[in-house]
C-alpha cells in the first residue's frame, strides 16, 4: 500500500536526482562554482590567518552557533520557496553551504573577536547585518548565485542583527560560566 508519505518520498527522491542532475550540467566546473569555491576556502584561511588563538574556543562557539542558527533558517526559506540557490557548491549539501558554513560565520568571529564589547559590538553588528542585507544578498543575487522569490533584503537586515546579539548572550553565559568554573577548580585544587 503506497502511502501519502510515500508518494511524497518518492516525489522528493526525483527532485533531488534532477536537482543533481541540473548542479552537474549547469553549475559543477563553471566560473560561478569555482567563485563558490575560491570563496569558501578563502573565507577560511582568513579567518586562520586574523584569529587571536587565544580566544579560538569562544570564536569557534560563535562560528558554531552561526552555522547552526543559519543553516536552519535557511533551511526553512528554502523549503518554503522564500529564496533557492541556483548555484550551490555540492547539491546534497545544505543549498547555501557556502554562506552557512564559511562567509556568515567566519564574518561573525571576527567581528566579535575585534568588537566584543558595548557601543563597539552595535557598530559593527548593524554595519555587517546591514552589508550582509543590502550588499552581499544582492551581488550573490546579481551573480545568479543567490534568487529571491517571495523574499526582501529588509527582511534580512533586522534578522542578522538579532542573531548576532542572541549569539553574543550565549557566548557571554558560557564565557561566565567557564569563569566560574575555572575559579571553583582553583579553590578546590588549593584545599
Amino acid at each position: 500500500m503506497n502511502s501519502k508519505y510515500d508518494q511524497l518520498v518518492q516525489h522528493r527522491i526525483i527532485q533531488t536526482y534532477k536537482e543533481m542532475h541540473q548542479w552537474y550540467e549547469d553549475t559543477f566546473l563553471s566560473w560561478e562554482w569555482w567563485l563558490l569555491v575560491i570563496l569558501f576556502l578563502g573565507s577560511w584561511v582568513v579567518f586562520i590567518k586574523l584569529v587571536h588563538k587565544e580566544k579560538l574556543h569562544f570564536l569557534l562557539l560563535v562560528g558554531l552557533l552561526w552555522i547552526i542558527i543559519s543553516s536552519n533558517l535557511d533551511s526553512i526559506g528554502y523549503d518554503l520557496g522564500l529564496w533557492g540557490y541556483p548555484k550551490q557548491l555540492i547539491p546534497l549539501l545544505p543549498k547555501a553551504y557556502l554562506f552557512d558554513y564559511a562567509i556568515i560565520p567566519v564574518i561573525y568571529m571576527l567581528m566579535y573577536q575585534y568588537f566584543p564589547k558595548g557601543r563597539a559590538f552595535f557598530i559593527a553588528n548593524l554595519l555587517v547585518a546591514a552589508s550582509a542585507a543590502f550588499i552581499g544578498e544582492p551581488v550573490f543575487h546579481w551573480l545568479g548565485i543567490y534568487k529571491t522569490f517571495h523574499w526582501s533584503s529588509f527582511y534580512s537586515f533586522p534578522i542578522y542583527f538579532v542573531i548576532g546579539y542572541i549569539v553574543k548572550i550565549i557566548v557571554e553565559k558560557v564565557k561566565k560560566t567557564s569563569k566560574i568554573n575555572r575559579i571553583q577548580d582553583s579553590h578546590r585544587h588549593q584545599n
